[in-house]
């Protein structure tokens, strides 16, 4: 499976007891030079905002390709590597504002 920056794509997100777990929606935010290592950095997406929701980006319908089951948040501080092989599937892709809104964000936490 080829992914882009800004798809959204599924991933399963183990319980803390490590026996089992749940499948969860993430952003891709890497290039192909990563993808070409096996590899995918991550964003993690939730539906629950938190209360330090200046790490929470929003997410609408207008800011999809197609739109997501519930409202949802992007964490941005919520970075994560992963083997390309665990994606399960893609769901839809962040339109090129959303995008670089997201990135960034990421800038402004890590500069």
């Amino acid at each position: 499976m080829n992914f882009s920056k800004g798809d959204i794509v599924i991933i399963p997100v183990p319980f803390t007891d490590n026996k089992g777990y749940k499948l969860r929606p993430a952003v891709v935010i890497s290039n192909d030079m990563v993808h070409q290592t096996g590899d995918v950095m991550i964003v993690q997406i939730t539906s629950k905002l938190k209360q330090d929701n200046h790490f929470s980006i929003p997410i609408t319908d207008d800011d999809v390709t197609e739109g997501l089951p519930v409202k949802s948040y992007i964490r941005v501080h919520k970075i994560f590597v992963l083997e390309q092989r665990l994606i399960k599937g893609k769901v839809s892709s962040l339109k090129i504002a959303k995008y670089q809104e997201l990135i960034q964000r990421i800038n402004q936490i890590i500069e």
